[in-house]
């Protein structure tokens, strides 16, 4: 199954798809992935990442851009992983971003996301956020 969903996103490298596309014509494949994903518990494992990717993406307000600019990162990171050779992250990518991709695309298809899964996301990826000032401000310090 991993495989199956890292080459879907890596079939896409040397294109470009818009957001009303993904919508009409990939929703119901990244469904299903994300139904497969849910079937064999895997998001359980992966929910920190999930939470983490979540909450970048919903710094976009545009939700055709957080679908399309979520997409093409996936691409990117699968990419990388193919030419790293690099399994683990290439499985952690496919889930993450499938699951991430599911939520957008049902925000889109029904208007409505779930609030508290926003908002735990949101509190994840802040915390990295300070976490990486607080590394940055370290740096910085040893700079003068």
């Amino acid at each position: 199954m991993i495989e199956e969903i890292s080459q879907f996103f890596y079939s896409f490298k040397t294109k470009i798809v818009d957001s009303n596309t993904l919508e009409k014509e990939y929703s119901k494949q990244i469904f299903d992935f994300a139904q497969k994903i849910k079937d064999e518990k895997l998001q359980e494992e992966y929910r920190d990442n999930f939470l983490l990717i979540l909450g970048y993406t919903l710094r976009l307000e545009d939700i055709s851009q957080r679908l399309f600019f979520t997409f093409q990162e996936a691409i990117y990171a699968i990419d990388l992983d193919f030419q790293m050779k690099n399994e683990e992250s290439k499985k952690v990518n496919s889930i993450v971003y499938i699951l991430v991709l599911e939520v957008i695309l049902k925000e889109l298809q029904i208007k409505q996301i779930d609030e508290e899964l926003k908002q735990e996301a949101l509190n994840a990826y802040e915390k990295l956020e300070k976490q990486k000032a607080k590394e940055n401000k370290k740096y910085h310090m040893y700079q003068y």
